[in-house]
């Protein structure tokens, strides 16, 4: 009987350990997933929100040195293709304008606008043979080579052989009397082709023709008109050969006597071009 009781004893604490543990193994494995559902759960949130803040950064900037990388571009481009021309324009008659006088007014203003330009300029009679006059033209080698001699200025007309108003300047204002006179005792008149394919040296420097399209152009003449080619136009240098100005467009004999004594004076160093040939025109 006491053996019985001991056996009951033994199995029903067997029992109860079985049945702790099982409990035990029961609650664990609820308990478990939870526990790592957690970081699961909340990985994905900041993979998924994390990666898009940086992205959304990384688009504006990279964008952003996109276009101001364009601009740059755009303005070096810019400033490139501006400044070559600019150098051109501005340095050649730099040396002009550097003695001109405040007050100094181009007579262009009322004379670009004639001749061959707009063709709107009525075409002057030519002269009587009585009231002829012959203007001693020379090529630019010979002006020079008087130059170291005899200081003077150089006039110089600049023409093409397919412009109409140069020749027409030929056989009306440079037949006049009075301008071929003047032209001859006070400059060195020069005959200037500006398409001349003849390699020039001027002030220590070579100058060639250049091909433009089926015609072309000579860079002295680019220099003297500062790039910009229209026919007739006159320029004046100086006794040293700087530029003082081109005065483009037909002028007939009368506007053409004004403009050469007004720099023939040097009246263009003190007195405005509207005053002067105003004062010249009511002298006449």
């Amino acid at each position: 009987m006491s053996r019985l009781l001991i056996v009951l004893i033994i199995v029903s604490f067997s029992c109860s350990v079985l049945f702790a543990q099982g409990t035990k193994g029961r609650n664990g494995s609820s308990t478990t997933p939870q526990t790592t559902l957690a970081p699961s759960t909340t990985a994905p949130k900041a993979a998924k929100t994390s990666p898009a803040a940086p992205s959304s950064q990384a688009n504006d900037r990279n964008t952003t040195p996109q276009v101001s990388q364009n601009r740059a571009a755009t303005t070096t481009y810019g400033n490139a293709t501006v400044k070559r021309p600019a150098q051109d324009r501005a340095v050649r008659p730099s040396d002009a304008q550097a003695n001109r006088p405040a007050t100094y007014a181009p007579p262009t203003s009322t004379t670009a606008a004639k001749g061959g330009t707009n063709g709107t300029k009525q075409k002057v009679s030519p002269l009587k043979s009585s009231e002829r006059g012959k203007v001693n033209w020379m090529t630019l080698e010979q002006a020079l080579e008087k130059s170291k001699t005899e200081k003077r200025k150089i006039f110089l007309d600049l023409y093409t052989d397919w412009c109409g108003w140069c020749k027409h300047m030929d056989s009306t204002t440079f037949v006049d009397a009075t301008v071929a006179k003047y032209l001859n005792e006070h400059y060195y008149p020069v005959k200037f082709n500006a398409e001349q394919e003849q390699d020039i040296v001027f002030k220590d420097k070579t100058y060639k023709f250049k091909k433009n399209g089926s015609r072309g152009y000579h860079e002295l003449a680019a220099l003297w008109l500062n790039n910009r080619l229209s026919f007739p136009t006159v320029v004046f240098l100086d006794e040293s050969q700087q530029l003082i100005q081109p005065v483009p467009g037909y002028q007939d004999a009368a506007k053409m006597e004004a403009i050469i004594n007004y720099f023939g004076s040097d009246s263009h160093k003190k007195t405005p071009w509207e005053s002067y040939e105003k004062n010249f025109s009511n002298k006449k």
